[in-house]
């Protein structure tokens, strides 16, 4: 067996772990940390963290050699080892480990290091010392006391432990306990709409896979601050930070938009239990943490949850499906508005997610498409399209279904480009003339002949980026123009953040960084309504800092792209058949 003892230091954000097991024979000892989280797609290095290892064996002193990052190794005379390091834990996000006197969280992978040739033994972590009245949260099965156990590594790591005083709410869907652990400062909040909404996104996800849930119990670790965002998902659970004002307030009457993605978030972590952590690509059958794994299909794992989160929303009844249009119509926009998508595909995406997505910078709008948001619309098309060719036959919800059933039969991973090939076997349908526009090519998305199976029409505004799209009504056709560049708004003037190709902006020479402080020799104090003044094709004197020295040039107003979503509902009836109200 393999036991972690773990002991918390929270004023000086420490963890002091011993790892501790029986060695019945001589093989030298290899010990490792992981390099990367399952599910968060970026080398992160957690061993950075380990301030301090020293190991003993039999009661005696083991000299321990560091052969790289993360890897140590010893001579082994075999016997009962004890392995004490010391890990540096603030990072406040779902997939490291954090603590303080108020809380401690952590994910096992950036904490419990790995023993070469024990992963499928019994592994324990107990907890001899907390502070006083602090509870455990987790769905690691328990051995007794404050003790748990799995039957191996990898089942280890799956298992996100939250740490302190914190409040639990409770649900059933389907027959199966749900749990959500609320930790953080949060006003009081209706928490009766929560779980009745939380309750009914689970229960439709459940019933649209029917047969037995990967999961016996599920738990959601919701941590509330201040501007915070995120999730990563676990087999049978999941841990998720949000807003503290995304939490719905009594009285609340329609969900406010910061209610609606903290629903979201829900369901697109609480899907992940069978698109991800059950139906998986080979590529991660097994887990190689020491290195990247690749993959084209980052597409279909998180661009379908991607998609399935928002429509569960509707699906459920937690919002109309006129709140869900807009979501789309947001989503689409965002997409459309991004000169990446012309530059890479959908399968390059995925691919490159290491060194790309996950490490974004004042270039990334130019040169990256996101498979989460691109891949969402891809599943969209998908579903249309499936549902439109077998006349409602089939749809996306089919293919999904079949492949949990296949996973659940043989539990293998799909292949490099096998999900396509088993989607058109599920449907009976010939879809590569799809699948190669929408994931090998730059080609846009036919999101206008999809959605018109569906009752929706699409219409593209030529609006300023603010408006964002939406559902129709009114819209006025405004000869908008734009700066070509995001911004951040300071007292006195403008930081840009990105600048667009083709836009005003770059045709100026502006640059990312570059600080504007007056237009036309008026202090920019209120850009967007300064901006508006201008007529298109008009020349714009700009004074700017960049680096500290101050330099001017002039501007061209450009018109806007038409790169503004607006859905209108064409057919009702259509409409209802897809969102399934």
């Amino acid at each position: 067996m393999i036991q972690y003892t773990l002991t918390p230091e929270p004023a000086a954000h420490l963890w002091r772990v011993c790892l501790s097991f029986y060695s019945k024979d001589n093989r030298p000892l290899q010990i490792k940390l992981p390099n990367w989280v399952p599910g968060s797609y970026l080398i992160r290095d957690f061993s950075r963290h380990i301030i301090s290892i020293e190991a003993c064996c039999n009661g005696r002193p083991v000299a321990l050699e560091q052969v790289s990052k993360n890897e140590w190794t010893a001579e082994n005379p075999g016997g009962e080892w004890q392995i004490h390091y010391t890990v540096y834990a603030f990072d406040l996000s779902v997939r490291g480990s954090f603590l303080s006197a108020e809380r401690g969280f952590f994910d096992g992978a950036c904490l419990l290091l790995r023993v070469e040739g024990y992963e499928n033994g019994l592994h324990q972590i107990t907890f001899p010392r907390l502070p006083e009245n602090w509870q455990i949260a987790t769905t690691m099965p328990a051995a007794g006391g404050r003790t748990f156990q799995t039957a191996s590594y990898a089942e280890l790591i799956d298992y996100p432990f939250e740490l302190g005083l914190f409040e639990t709410l409770h649900f059933e869907a389907c027959g199966i306990p749900h749990r959500i652990v609320l930790s953080g400062h949060y006003r009081d909040f209706d928490r009766g709409r929560l779980l009745g909404d939380v309750q009914k996104i689970c229960a439709a996800e459940l019933e649209m896979f029917a047969g037995a849930a990967p999961f016996q119990e599920y738990l959601f670790l919701l941590h509330v601050g201040d501007n915070i965002y995120g999730g990563l998902e676990h087999i049978s659970s999941t841990a998720l930070l949000a807003d503290r004002n995304s939490l719905p307030a009594r009285g609340m009457g329609g969900p406010d938009d910061a209610y609606i993605q903290l629903l979201g978030l829900f369901g697109h972590e609480y899907f992940h239990a069978w698109n991800v952590k059950s139906i998986k690509p080979a590529a991660f059958e097994p887990y190689r943490l020491d290195s990247e794994s690749y993959t084209e299909q980052l597409w279909a794992f998180e661009g379908i949850t991607s998609y399935y989160d928002d429509l569960f929303l509707a699906r459920s009844g937690v919002i109309a499906p006129e709140a869900y249009l807009k979501l789309l119509a947001q989503g689409i926009t965002r997409v459309q508005q991004g000169k990446g998508r012309l530059k890479q595909t959908l399968a390059q995406s995925s691919f490159t997610a290491w060194n790309k997505f996950y490490k974004q910078d004042e270039n990334s709008p130019n040169a990256i498409v996101s498979y989460y948001q691109k891949g969402a619309l891809a599943a969209l098309c998908l579903d249309l399209q499936i549902r439109g060719r077998s006349a409602g036959k089939h749809s996306l919800d089919t293919v999904m279904h079949t492949l949990y059933r296949n996973w659940r039969e043989n539990g293998k991973g799909i292949e490099e480009r096998q999900w396509q090939a088993y989607c058109q076997e599920i449907t009976g349908l010939d879809l590569s003339g799809f699948f190669q526009t929408a994931l090998y090519s730059t080609d846009d998305l036919p999101l206008q002949s999809s959605l018109e199976l569906a009752g929706v029409k699409l219409e593209w505004l030529a609006a300023p980026h603010s408006h964002g799209g939406g559902l129709g009504g009114g819209e006025v056709m405004w000869p908008a123009s734009d700066l070509g560049a995001r911004f951040k708004q300071d007292n006195g003037d403008i930081t840009l953040t990105h600048v667009f190709n083709g836009g005003s902006a770059e045709q100026a020479a502006l640059c990312p960084k570059d600080k504007i402080i007056a237009l036309n020799g008026f202090a920019c104090t209120a850009f967007e309504k300064q901006w508006a003044q201008f007529d298109i094709g008009e020349t714009v004197h700009i004074h700017y800092f960049r680096h500290g020295v101050l330099h001017e040039t002039d501007l061209t107003v450009q018109a806007a792209e038409a790169d503004t979503a607006i859905l209108h509902i064409a057919d009702r009836s259509l409409l209802a058949q897809w969102l399934g109200v």
